[in-house]
C-alpha cells in the first residue's frame, strides 16, 4: 500500500487541500504534502490524529481500495453515514435502478 497516496485520496474524497488538513492537524501543510508524494512517513500520532479527523479507523485507512474508482469509494463514504432509515430508502432506489 502506498500511505502517501491513501493520505491524498482520502483528503481529496473530502474536497480538503493539503494547506488546509495541515493547518487542522496542527502540522505544516508542507508535511501533508511531502507525505503525499511519497517523500516522508506520517509518524504514528499524525496517522492516528488523521483517522480520527476523517472518523476512520486504522483498519479502514489501511483498507485495500485500489480496485475501487474515486467515485465508487466516495459512494461508499457517503453511504456509511446514511442512518438506518436513509439507508433503506436508499437501497430500494438502487434497486429499482439496477433492475434490467
Amino acid at each position: 500500500m502506498n500511505i502517501g497516496l491513501r493520505f491524498k485520496q482520502i483528503r481529496k474524497l473530502h474536497k480538503l487541500s493539503a494547506n488546509k488538513l495541515g493547518n487542522n492537524l496542527g502540522v505544516d501543510p508542507s508535511t501533508i504534502t511531502k507525505i503525499e508524494n511519497g517523500n516522508s512517513l506520517p509518524s504514528l500520532k499524525l496517522l492516528i490524529a488523521f483517522c480520527k479527523y476523517f472518523d476512520i479507523t486504522l483498519a479502514e485507512f489501511f483498507k485495500d481500495d485500489d480496485n475501487l474508482t474515486p467515485e465508487i469509494q466516495e459512494f461508499l463514504y457517503t453511504a456509511k453515514k446514511l442512518t438506518p432509515e436513509q439507508l433503506k430508502a436508499f437501497s430500494e432506489v438502487f434497486k429499482t435502478i439496477t433492475k434490467g
